[in-house]
């Protein structure tokens, strides 16, 4: 195992409480190499997520797909203290992170938040009595997006959409997509602007970047994307702007803002299958602006990040032909 794949899992577990941590520290590199995410749960048994599934964690220090008696419960307290540790032991300096459903820790590690909302008004709530987390382990994949730089911006910079099911690895393909455009992987050290409005791409931690994005590239982090975009355009002069999964059309508004301006894209959207592509309406409003040259399909199979497919997109009048690349 690369000893920055152990290191990040070190970081990423050495907050949680310690009779758990320490039997996470036994499992044996073979299986550490392929977890994803640690789930704690209040007097429920702790998993590990990997390419294989969710996994039961034992005493012995072991992943089992069998929940049995020897497999480790975890107590309130230790969820409480694992908690107050990655607060800093500080839990309302960091509400509102926890009410917007995740904190970051040290190595840029995310950890979901689930609770109960207790409400004020209509429309603000702070999140209380934690009952579950969900540690994300952070891993900078260099090279995931050589295949795409390859076939996608070897006639210089195009607009690019990058689609997949949750976990299939658009996040890290965006990542090493900066990383490769602002360093010059593909000609010049293009001006790339990072919209990173939860923090994933960067993985900002007391505001140092924990992921390596470029030489050129700024990052505008927990900005609203379309905040990030304008000011961007306003004051960055990018050549490219790069962000993580669209889920309003609002934000689709402010791409096409963007590409009346002269700016490609590399965005990301949910989709698991050609058919679902053609189908989302997300999708095809993106395609309507006739400027995005290719999308890229992901798979989670062999491994996050795979590229499943990469489609050229040609436009005559209002209809969009699509044309599989050889990924090979």
């Amino acid at each position: 195992m690369p000893s920055s794949e152990k290191n990040g899992f070190e970081q990423a577990i050495n907050l949680i409480s310690t009779r758990v941590k320490v039997i996470l520290y036994l499992l044996p590199e073979s299986q550490i190499e392929r977890i994803t995410e640690i789930r704690l749960r209040i007097n429920k048994p702790v998993i590990a997520v990997t390419d294989k599934g969710s996994l039961f964690l034992t005493d012995k220090g072991r992943l089992t797909g069998v929940n049995s008696e020897s497999c480790v419960i975890l107590t309130a307290q230790e969820l409480n203290d694992t908690v107050n540790r990655m607060c800093n032991y500080s839990v309302h300096s960091n509400q509102q992170s926890i009410n917007n459903g995740f904190i970051t820790i040290n190595g840029g590690h995310r950890v979901g938040i689930c609770g109960t909302a207790s409400f004020s008004d209509s429309q603000n709530f702070n999140v209380r009595d934690i009952s579950s987390i969900n540690i994300r382990i952070a891993r900078q994949v260099f090279g995931a997006a050589k295949k795409v730089t390859d076939k996608c911006f070897d006639d210089g910079l195009n607009s690019v959409i990058i689609a997949g099911a949750p976990s299939s690895g658009k996040t890290t393909m965006l990542k090493d997509l900066a990383f490769r455009l602002s360093n010059g992987y593909t000609g010049p050290f293009y001006k790339t602007a990072v919209a990173d409005e939860r923090g994933e791409l960067s993985a900002a931690f007391n505001g140092i970047q924990q992921n390596d994005l470029g030489v050129n590239t700024d990052v505008l982090v927990n900005y609203k994307k379309q905040a990030a975009v304008e000011i961007a355009l306003r004051s960055l002069s990018p050549e490219i702007i790069i962000f993580d999964e669209i889920t309003s059309f609002d934000e689709i508004d402010s791409i096409k803002t963007g590409l009346n301006s002269g700016v490609c894209f590399a965005v990301s959207i949910h989709c698991g299958n050609e058919k679902e592509m053609r189908e989302k309406d997300l999708l095809k409003e993106l395609l309507n602006t006739k400027s995005f040259k290719y999308i890229v399909l992901l798979d989670s199979q062999p491994c996050a990040g795979s590229v499943k497919a990469i489609y050229k997109l040609e436009y005559c009048g209002d209809e969009v032909s699509w044309t599989v690349i050889n990924t090979d």
